[in-house]
């Protein structure tokens, strides 16, 4: 949504300020800015190519193609794009989590730690991060540090199916008996909340 937002902003001021250009790259940032993987890529690669946009817009640019090649398996490129993104805007919390996401995909648990840790230094409530940031722990067999990840995404979002799921998984991998049976009245929990919160 944020990101969403972002772009509208961006697409506003390249309206209103009426270059010469400002029709290609008007186009460019439409592309950019829809939803079929392809189509964005090349909107963004034309909005990084064009001049005049600031280096903000540039980091949402690439942080909106790495996304698109992540989706599209292209890993290696969605990194280099939220690198991209980072050095133009070291605070921006979407290019630290998707490149986390990405380095977890890639099974290279450490950087994804890194990067969801740095995520959450930015946005201390950020639950996808600290649910990711534990599973990236459970993957390395760290389980407790793990659990720990689980139980600060549950502090924020009591309601998170997939912080309580994880932290079951980990409590069974572990071994914990009696850490599954406690953490089963959570999840059982969360499981009807979630269902009433529908309706």
């Amino acid at each position: 949504m944020k990101m969403a937002i972002a772009m509208v902003a961006f697409i506003l001021a390249i309206v209103l300020g009426g270059s010469a250009g400002a029709q290609s790259l008007q186009q460019f940032v439409a592309q950019c800015s829809g939803n079929n993987d392809a189509v964005v890529i090349q909107g963004c690669t034309g909005v990084l190519r064009s001049s005049g946009i600031s280096r903000h817009n540039k980091a949402v640019a690439y942080t909106t193609r790495g996304s698109a090649h992540a989706r599209q398996g292209n890993l290696d490129h969605a990194i280099a794009d939220f690198t991209d993104a980072i050095s133009r805007n070291p605070r921006s919390l979407p290019a630290y989590y998707n490149r986390g996401n990405v380095y977890y995909t890639k099974e290279e648990f450490d950087n994804a730690i890194a990067d969801f840790s740095h995520a959450i230094a930015l946005q201390p409530d950020h639950v996808l991060s600290y649910n990711n940031l534990g599973s990236a722990y459970m993957a390395k067999g760290e389980i407790d540090r793990a659990i720990a990840e689980f139980d600060n995404a549950l502090a924020i979002d009591p309601n998170s199916t997939q912080a309580a799921s994880n932290r079951a998984l980990a409590y069974t991998r572990k071994g914990d008996v009696g850490g599954v049976i406690r953490n089963f009245g959570a999840v059982v929990k969360v499981f009807f909340r979630s269902i009433f919160a529908r309706d």
